[in-house]
């Protein structure tokens, strides 16, 4: 049983039963984690600092201010999980089923999502500054006011996508398929800009 409050360093979970438990504040400090199930588990203001979680269950897990920072997550399920408020800065998804995932605010930047399957999740207001979405599926999602400054987007598939007040600052919008995505006037005229236009009012 894992206690509220408490630390961890340089541990190694492996195939264990955590789901339906409520973890709080616990902090993991380069840990490894492997076949963990944290199935319907609740975790509170958790923090995950360099760890490597492999085939972790997550279905329906909520997750509430917790940060997972510079973390390592491969061919983990996130099916139906909620995060809300919780800082992934310079985490890494590694072929993780991510959908449907549920998402409410948070700090994503220098996120590593290549390839990752996100098609029609919500990520409205969330930090991705610098994140790496690079053939990514973000069809349908909901960007509407993201902060996307200087992410990679080469070869996302977008359409459908809700871009409307996101920050696309840095962004190679001339490198990117727009079809079918909403943006906003001030983005269509960087969008211009970005092929060489020169946008006068």
């Amino acid at each position: 049983m894992i206690e509220a409050g408490a630390t961890y360093v340089g541990s190694r979970f492996t195939v264990e039963d955590w789901a339906l438990d409520e973890l709080d504040r616990v902090t993991f400090e380069r840990c490894a984690f492997d076949e963990v199930d944290l199935t319907e588990a609740v975790l509170t203001g958790c923090r995950f600092d360099e760890c490597d979680l492999s085939r972790v269950k997550l279905s329906s897990a909520v997750l509430t201010r917790c940060a997972l920072l510079r973390c390592t997550i491969r061919k983990s399920v996130f099916f139906n999980a909620r995060l809300e408020d919780c800082k992934l800065t310079g985490t890494t998804f590694d072929e993780c089923d991510l959908r449907p995932l549920t998402v409410t605010g948070g700090d994503w930047s220098f996120v590593v999502a290549r390839g990752a399957k996100l098609s029609g999740v919500t990520l409205a207001g969330v930090k991705l500054r610098d994140a790496d979405l690079s053939d990514a599926d973000l069809t349908r999602c909901d960007l509407r006011g993201a902060d996307l400054a200087g992410a990679q987007l080469r070869q996302a598939a977008l359409k459908g996508a809700d871009l409307r007040g996101a920050d696309l600052a840095n962004v190679a919008l001339n490198e990117l398929d727009l079809t079918g995505v909403r943006m906003d006037l001030a983005q269509a005229a960087l969008v211009a800009i970005s092929y060489g236009a020169i946008v006068e009012p």
